[in-house]
């Protein structure tokens, strides 16, 4: 008779999880990330404070869950086919225009993946996602073009993903917004460290 009780008690759960969530990303388009309180979220969503902290021990837990949302929307982002380029510099520039586009419209993203307050916990779970997101980079590059064979090639494309990260957050810093002068300097610090271990003219598939 109540079989469908713990179905529904799941969704109403889910459902204030998705909404503190959504809170989280509007109020981190609002603040800087230690200026909001879980209290906070938990007012914005509209949803008890009690209730708020049976899903999350802090603010910091959700930015945790927030970020990993983040990661996978942006590596979905990522991951769309791009047509042929002129050369494997040209899809570095595509893939990153399409990460800067992507911080241009989620504030939230900027703040957890970017950001210089961004909490150390935080930081190191989208530095764990990176690995993933610079792992999609190189499949775009092998899926056009014949690369060398390179010892430990993830890892180089990790940091080059990290060199961008770098420069991304340095705009930020700098100027407080995603400048399109920052991400041209990105790409010419990827590509010039990628460049190290990769020809400029690479055979095509």
């Amino acid at each position: 008779m109540n079989a469908g009780r713990p179905a529904n008690t799941q969704a109403r759960g889910r459902k204030r999880r998705d909404a503190l969530l959504g809170a989280a990303r509007q109020l981190l388009a609002e603040r800087e990330s230690d200026q909001i309180t879980l209290v906070d979220v938990a007012a914005r969503a509209g949803i008890p404070k009690s209730s708020a902290y049976h899903f999350y021990a802090d603010v910091l837990e959700l930015y945790n869950e927030l970020v990993t949302v983040l990661d996978a929307e942006l590596q979905q982002a990522i991951v769309r086919p791009i047509g042929p380029v002129e050369g494997w510099e040209a899809l570095i520039g595509v893939v990153f225009d399409r990460a800067a586009l992507f911080f241009a419209e989620h504030p939230a993203a900027q703040q957890l993946m970017l950001a210089s307050q961004t909490p150390p916990a935080v930081k190191r779970s989208s530095r764990r996602a990176d690995i993933k997101t610079s792992g999609l980079i190189e499949q775009h590059i092998d899926a056009q073009f014949v690369m060398p064979d390179i010892p430990d090639r993830s890892r180089i494309f990790f940091h080059a993903v990290e060199a961008a990260d770098l420069m991304f957050g340095l705009s930020l810093f700098q100027y407080g917004a995603l400048k399109p002068v920052m991400v041209e300097e990105a790409k010419k610090m990827s590509c010039a460290y990628l460049g190290l271990y990769i020809p400029r003219f690479l055979p095509r598939r």
